[in-house]
Order: structure tokens, then sequence, then C-alpha cells
């Protein structure tokens, strides 16, 4: 027969089994639901293709346009890159072609004046000729005869040849083209100032104005009066005399 306290005392030492069981290894912590994915290994890099100095070159000349040319356009101006002209007299040569078709008048923002012969001239003396159309010519006009400019009648500014069309002699501004010959002004109310006097007309005071002016902007003027080959035309250039460049020749 079992005594009770033997059973109490069984009983006891049971329920205190799980305590007296030895630890188990200890569990990993819970993963964060939010922790950031691990970065991507770094990209090999890639290499990238070298240009030769030709190709270099060549999309540096399709890139970027020529100085002069960019300045006029930048500034108002109507000019389209012109090709060299074909002549057989290799000394006739033009430093950057160009078609001059219209420059503007800063006086009036907007407005142009046109030159409808589009001339080929160098892109320096079509800067220096387009600024004293639109800076002087066409606010004198304005002022002087109460109308607009509408249009300069030019020649075709770059001819191959000598001075005053000389078989022999020095080479024309003309060849270069530095040099410019002016028929007439055409303006807004239909009626044209030309350079040429009507039979025995004094000349009109806004274009005798204008012919003295031009000195100040360029090397050579040269008009009705100087000589016979000038008696219809006003010719103006930049080309230089002698080895001054403030040397100038007004007739």
């Amino acid at each position: 027969m079992v005594r009770p306290g033997v059973v109490l005392a069984a009983i006891a030492v049971l329920g205190a089994g799980p305590s007296l069981a030895q630890p188990g290894p200890p569990l990993p912590p819970p993963r964060p639901q939010d922790a950031p994915s691990p970065a991507p290994p770094p990209a090999s890099p890639v290499e990238t293709p070298r240009s030769t100095p030709a190709e270099k070159g060549t999309a540096q000349a399709v890139a970027e346009p020529d100085p002069c040319l960019a300045r006029l356009r930048a500034g108002g101006f109507e000019v389209a890159a012109a090709d060299q002209p074909s002549t057989s007299n290799e000394l006739c040569r033009i430093e950057t072609p160009l078609r001059l078709k219209a420059v503007p008048v800063p006086s009036r923002p907007g407005a142009i004046v046109r030159l409808d012969d589009e001339p080929i001239l160098a892109c320096r003396f079509a800067d220096a000729f387009g600024r004293w159309v639109g800076d002087l010519v066409a606010p004198v006009v304005a002022g002087a005869l109460r109308t607009e400019l509408k249009s300069v009648r030019t020649g075709p500014g770059f001819a191959c040849r000598n001075r005053n069309r000389a078989e022999t002699g020095k080479l024309s501004a003309h060849a270069e083209g530095l040099a410019i010959d002016i028929a007439g002004f055409e303006l807004a109310d239909g009626t044209t100032l030309r350079i040429k006097p009507d039979g025995d007309a004094p000349p009109n005071p806004a274009l005798a104005a204008l012919r003295t002016a031009a000195c100040g902007w360029f090397t050579t003027v040269l008009g009705p009066g100087s000589d016979a080959a000038h008696a219809d035309h006003l010719h103006v250039d930049v080309q230089q005399h002698g080895s001054s460049d403030r040397y100038r020749i007004c007739q």
C-alpha cells in the first residue's frame, strides 16, 4: 500500500519536470519586415569609344558655324553662306564669303532693310556695310525724307577685276569681297533716292550727308564727281591703303 505522502511527493517531482530539463539552442531574432534589400553589385564600366582626331575635326566643323556668320545672324542680319567664287585668277579670293539679304534697323526694332541683289561679300565687310545701312542710312532717310528706307540697290558685290576695270594695275577691293557699289536707295513711299543726279540737279542734301558720313565707316568712298568710273554709283570699301588703316580716300 502506497502511502499518501509518497504519492504527493512524486506528483510534486513530476510537476517540476520541465524546469529541470536542459535548455535547447537559442532561436534567431525575428526578421524586420521593412528591412531594405541588399544593393546589387556595381555594374562593370562600359568604355566609351574614342573619336579619332579626324572625326573630332569633322564633328566640330559641323557643330560650330563660322563665328562671323554666327555673330551677324545673332545681330539680326539675314545672310547665307556662299561658295568661294570660281575664277581663273587665284588672287580673287574672299575670306568667309556670304550673300547679304537684309540688315536690321536698331532704332526700329523688328524693321529691316533688304538688299534685293543679294551681293556676295566677305563677312567682315558685310558687317561694316550692314551696320552703316542700319545704324546711319535708315535713320537719316527717315528723319530727312519722312519715309522709311525699304531696300538698297547694289551690284553683285564680288567681281574679279582690277581697280576701275583697268587692264593692268592693282586688284580691286571687289575681288576680295571688300567693296560694294550702291546705285540708289528705294524708299517706302515708292520713290528712289538715286546716287546719280538727274541732269544738272544738285545732290539731294540727305544723300550728300550720307556720302560724307560714310568716310567714318569705310576707307574708300568714291561717287559722282570723283572720276568717270564712279559717275553713276557710290563705291565704298574697307581695303587698307598703305601701312595705315586710318588713311581714307573720300572723293
